[in-house]
Protein backbone atom coordinates (compact mmCIF):
# COMPACT_ATOMS: atom_id res chain seq x y z
CA UNK A 1 0.00 0.00 0.00
CA UNK A 2 2.46 2.24 0.72
CA UNK A 3 4.22 2.18 -3.09
CA UNK A 4 0.76 3.65 -4.14
CA UNK A 5 1.14 6.49 -1.60
CA UNK A 6 4.22 7.19 -2.58
CA UNK A 7 3.44 7.21 -6.38
CA UNK A 8 0.68 10.11 -5.64
CA UNK A 9 2.48 12.18 -3.32
CA UNK A 10 5.62 12.30 -5.89
CA UNK A 11 2.99 13.01 -8.66
CA UNK A 12 1.71 15.54 -6.36
CA UNK A 13 5.09 17.18 -5.60
CA UNK A 14 6.08 16.66 -9.63
CA UNK A 15 2.77 19.07 -10.84
CA UNK A 16 3.24 21.12 -8.10
CA UNK A 17 7.01 22.02 -9.13
CA UNK A 18 5.42 22.25 -12.88
CA UNK A 19 2.65 24.74 -11.52
CA UNK A 20 0.14 22.38 -13.18
CA UNK A 21 -3.26 21.26 -11.57
CA UNK A 22 -4.98 17.81 -12.78
CA UNK A 23 -7.71 20.37 -13.63
CA UNK A 24 -5.40 22.13 -15.95
CA UNK A 25 -5.93 19.14 -18.37
CA UNK A 26 -9.93 18.27 -18.19
CA UNK A 27 -11.53 18.39 -21.34
CA UNK A 28 -8.17 18.40 -23.22
CA UNK A 29 -7.56 14.46 -23.82
CA UNK A 30 -7.84 13.84 -27.33
CA UNK A 31 -9.44 10.41 -27.60
CA UNK A 32 -7.82 7.39 -30.12
CA UNK A 33 -9.36 6.69 -33.12
CA UNK A 34 -10.92 3.30 -33.11
CA UNK A 35 -11.34 2.80 -36.44
CA UNK A 36 -8.71 0.08 -38.25
CA UNK A 37 -8.46 2.01 -40.91
CA UNK A 38 -8.51 5.95 -41.05
CA UNK A 39 -12.20 7.79 -42.52
CA UNK A 40 -12.00 9.76 -45.31
CA UNK A 41 -14.28 12.68 -46.53
CA UNK A 42 -16.15 11.72 -49.56
CA UNK A 43 -18.63 13.27 -52.49
CA UNK A 44 -19.31 10.20 -54.27
CA UNK A 45 -22.48 8.91 -56.11
CA UNK A 46 -24.33 5.67 -55.40
CA UNK A 47 -27.06 3.90 -56.17
CA UNK A 48 -28.49 2.04 -53.33
CA UNK A 49 -30.64 -1.14 -53.80
CA UNK A 50 -33.09 -2.74 -50.79
CA UNK A 51 -36.21 -4.15 -49.44
CA UNK A 52 -38.43 -2.41 -47.64
CA UNK A 53 -40.25 -3.55 -44.57
CA UNK A 54 -43.09 -4.71 -47.22
CA UNK A 55 -40.54 -6.89 -48.46
CA UNK A 56 -41.00 -4.45 -51.80
CA UNK A 57 -37.73 -3.92 -53.91
CA UNK A 58 -36.00 0.18 -53.81
CA UNK A 59 -33.53 1.83 -55.49
CA UNK A 60 -32.53 5.60 -54.95
CA UNK A 61 -29.57 7.81 -55.66
CA UNK A 62 -27.65 8.33 -52.66
CA UNK A 63 -24.18 10.69 -51.88
CA UNK A 64 -21.21 8.88 -49.90
CA UNK A 65 -19.80 11.66 -48.00
CA UNK A 66 -17.97 9.51 -45.29
CA UNK A 67 -15.36 6.07 -46.23
CA UNK A 68 -12.99 3.52 -45.23
CA UNK A 69 -12.44 0.07 -46.04
CA UNK A 70 -14.84 -1.00 -43.36
CA UNK A 71 -18.02 0.48 -44.77
CA UNK A 72 -19.07 4.12 -44.64
CA UNK A 73 -21.61 7.19 -44.26
CA UNK A 74 -24.25 8.09 -46.64
CA UNK A 75 -27.46 10.31 -47.17
CA UNK A 76 -30.46 9.09 -48.18
CA UNK A 77 -33.89 10.01 -48.58
CA UNK A 78 -35.87 5.94 -48.59
CA UNK A 79 -36.15 5.42 -44.82
CA UNK A 80 -34.01 2.62 -44.03
CA UNK A 81 -33.45 0.49 -40.33
CA UNK A 82 -30.59 -0.61 -38.70
CA UNK A 83 -29.54 -4.07 -39.62
CA UNK A 84 -30.98 -4.22 -42.97
CA UNK A 85 -28.55 -5.00 -46.23
CA UNK A 86 -28.28 -3.27 -48.72
CA UNK A 87 -26.18 -3.33 -52.19
CA UNK A 88 -24.39 0.27 -52.76
CA UNK A 89 -23.26 0.24 -56.60
CA UNK A 90 -20.31 3.03 -56.80
CA UNK A 91 -21.66 5.46 -59.91
CA UNK A 92 -18.43 6.60 -61.29
CA UNK A 93 -16.70 3.15 -61.07
CA UNK A 94 -19.64 0.42 -61.52
CA UNK A 95 -18.58 -1.41 -58.42
CA UNK A 96 -21.19 -3.11 -56.55
CA UNK A 97 -20.74 -3.60 -52.47
CA UNK A 98 -23.43 -5.51 -50.43
CA UNK A 99 -23.63 -3.78 -46.74
CA UNK A 100 -25.49 -4.18 -43.39
CA UNK A 101 -27.25 -0.53 -41.52
CA UNK A 102 -25.27 -0.30 -38.79
CA UNK A 103 -26.94 3.10 -37.54
CA UNK A 104 -29.47 5.67 -38.82
CA UNK A 105 -30.05 9.18 -38.11
CA UNK A 106 -32.56 11.70 -39.01
CA UNK A 107 -30.70 14.53 -40.98
CA UNK A 108 -34.17 16.49 -41.90
CA UNK A 109 -37.75 15.87 -43.24
CA UNK A 110 -36.58 14.09 -46.00
CA UNK A 111 -32.83 12.74 -45.60
CA UNK A 112 -31.08 10.33 -43.31
CA UNK A 113 -27.23 9.60 -42.56
CA UNK A 114 -27.13 6.01 -43.27
CA UNK A 115 -23.93 4.12 -41.60
CA UNK A 116 -22.86 0.99 -43.24
CA UNK A 117 -20.09 -1.37 -42.30
CA UNK A 118 -19.00 -4.61 -45.30
CA UNK A 119 -18.44 -8.19 -44.19
CA UNK A 120 -15.47 -7.86 -46.01
CA UNK A 121 -13.00 -4.98 -45.96
CA UNK A 122 -12.97 -3.21 -49.43
CA UNK A 123 -10.34 0.16 -49.61
CA UNK A 124 -10.89 0.22 -53.38
CA UNK A 125 -15.03 0.48 -53.17
CA UNK A 126 -14.66 4.60 -52.47
CA UNK A 127 -12.64 4.65 -55.68
CA UNK A 128 -13.88 7.98 -57.81
CA UNK A 129 -13.53 6.59 -60.78
CA UNK A 130 -11.66 3.59 -62.33
CA UNK A 131 -8.69 5.93 -63.18
CA UNK A 132 -8.33 8.43 -60.16
CA UNK A 133 -6.46 7.02 -56.95
CA UNK A 134 -8.76 7.31 -53.30
CA UNK A 135 -9.20 10.23 -51.93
Amino acid sequence: MSRIYDAIRSARESRSKTGLDLSDFLGEMELPERRATLRMELDIDLTVYGRSASEAVFYEEARAIRGNANGGLFLLGIPVLEGQDLLLINTGTSQEQICNVVSVRIRDMQTSEVSVSFPVPNPDFWKASRTSPIM
